[in-house]
């Protein structure tokens, strides 16, 4: 029988984390283990874990970050594949055995994963299609399309690719990438279903946005451009840049903040035309951002043309 050890790193969680616990404890197949890692929580996390008892195993380490934490699950599980949740997410209770159906029919796979549900603050709902897995790549060298609470990986496969590196925000995005690269999109295989729930806390993105988008340059430095040589690898880059100081403009725009202007025309200037990864979209909101320009007219000529150094500056000042 197939043994699937479910982890969930843990952090200062106890606001969501028995809901959590317990939706891994009510699935219609069991897993063979539910192992809770404490990265150095602060708050009431190991009382709430602990109250579990013998139902899981409570890990307690000091603070390493989230990578941190799932390594130290990967190395003390048991089970030979891996199913991720994150503390403050929830499994409906048909995930495992459904997800552990596809395993079981095809065992050349290394990682399942399945469609997901956004679900807000005020208890709305948003359902996230999963990603073809015959598109992952190239997908994978320009966004992250797979949320880690859906997945379930083989453990030895896990091992092999070296784990989640400590890179902040992009530890999976570089796991899913050396995965692909190593076993190829082949070994991959969404659900169609959501069968997990993903909280979005209030202004988490809006919070964020500037520290990812740095983490995915830096990941464009080190990986996502791997195997590519001349004049292809620097059309990769420029589209992947272009796509990134987009992102950062509309969340700079967002937050009032007038350099959104330098990063949007960056953007057009590494990449000007439109694709999959830099849609057509773009267009459309530039002329917005201009239209919004033109009403606010200055005579100023670094108005219109600032001084352009984004990847050197990339904080909120």
């Amino acid at each position: 029988m197939t043994r699937i050890s479910i982890v969930i790193p843990a952090y200062n969680a106890e606001r969501t984390l028995r809901e959590t616990v317990e939706s891994a404890l009510n699935q219609t197949r069991p897993a063979h283990e539910v192992l809770v890692v404490d990265d150095g929580s602060k708050d009431r996390t190991e009382e709430i874990a602990r109250s579990f008892g013998d139902r899981i195993r409570y890990i307690k380490q000091t603070n390493q970050g989230i990578a941190g934490a799932r390594n130290t699950a990967v190395r003390e599980a048991t089970g030979d594949w891996i199913a991720f949740l994150d503390h403050d997410d929830l499994m409906l209770p048909t995930k495992i055995e459904k997800q552990l159906a596809l395993i079981e029919e095809n065992p050349n796979l290394v990682a399942v994963y399945s469609a997901f549900t956004n679900l807000f603050d005020d208890g709305t709902t948003a359902l996230v299609p999963a990603f073809p897995a015959k598109r992952l790549w190239p997908a994978l060298r320009y966004r992250t399309p797979i949320l880690p609470s859906t997945s379930i990986i083989r453990r030895s496969a896990l091992q092999e690719a070296g784990g989640f590196l400590p890179v902040y925000c992009v530890d999976d995005w570089s796991l899913w990438f050396r995965l692909v690269r190593r076993y190829s999109a082949k070994a991959f295989q969404e659900h169609p279903e959501s069968l997990t729930l993903y909280r979005r806390w209030e202004g988490s993105e809006s919070r964020n946005f500037m520290p990812m988008a740095k983490a995915v340059l830096g990941l464009l430095d080190d990986l996502l451009l791997d195997g590519l040589r001349g004049f292809q690898r620097e059309i990769w880059r420029r589209r992947i840049e272009a796509k990134v100081y987009y992102e950062i403009s509309l969340g700079l725009r967002d937050r009032k903040n007038e350099r959104y202007w330098e990063f949007a025309i960056e953007s057009l200037l590494r990449w000007p035309f439109c694709g999959e990864i830099v849609t057509p979209h773009r267009y459309a909101v530039f002329a917005h951002m201009l239209g919004s320009r033109l009403r606010n007219f200055s005579w100023k000529p670094r108005y219109w043309w600032p001084v352009r150094r984004c990847r050197e500056n990339l904080t909120l000042s």
